[in-house]
């Protein structure tokens, strides 16, 4: 994660609830503006990858509350970071972590078209031009991704 002494890092800390991906959209992407660090499509391919990696991380949360019947649903923890020419973005969840997914096909191959889900990862892999890692576990998934200019 970035400092969160820098001038340019925006924290974000949000119940796991859908209502919360437009907020959190909104807030990453004025961020963005203010900082002049991404407009046009790059802008809006932020936002993309903003709501895919929100929504996965509170479906996470979701998950691992209901299997585990917890008493309450664990937290989203994001950061934001602007820089001249790009946006640095960290999601934590508290999920059970990422499983090994099955073979899926490329996200344009004609299979693909068969398959109901699993969109996420491949959508912000091909936004970020591959500048997206995460570590998954039985405690949580961080994810770290970069758009640039």
């Amino acid at each position: 994660m970035t400092d969160p002494q820098d001038d340019s890092c925006v924290e974000i800390d949000i119940p796991s609830s859908v209502d919360m991906v437009t907020v959190v959209r909104m807030v990453v992407s004025a961020a963005a503006t203010a900082l002049g660090s991404l407009d046009g499509d790059r802008l809006d391919d932020l936002r993309w990858v903003t709501s895919e990696a929100t929504t996965n991380a509170i479906q996470a949360n979701q998950r691992r509350a209901d299997d585990e019947e917890m008493p309450t649903t664990p937290r989203v923890q994001m950061q934001c970071a602007a820089g001249t020419d790009f946006v640095a973005l960290t999601v934590v969840d508290g999920g059970n972590g990422i499983d090994d997914a099955p073979e899926i096909p490329e996200i344009t191959h004609p299979d693909r078209l068969l398959i109901e889900g699993g969109f996420g990862v491949p959508l912000m892999k091909e936004l970020t031009r591959g500048e997206m890692e995460y570590v998954t576990g039985p405690d949580g998934t961080t994810l770290e991704l970069r758009v640039q200019r």
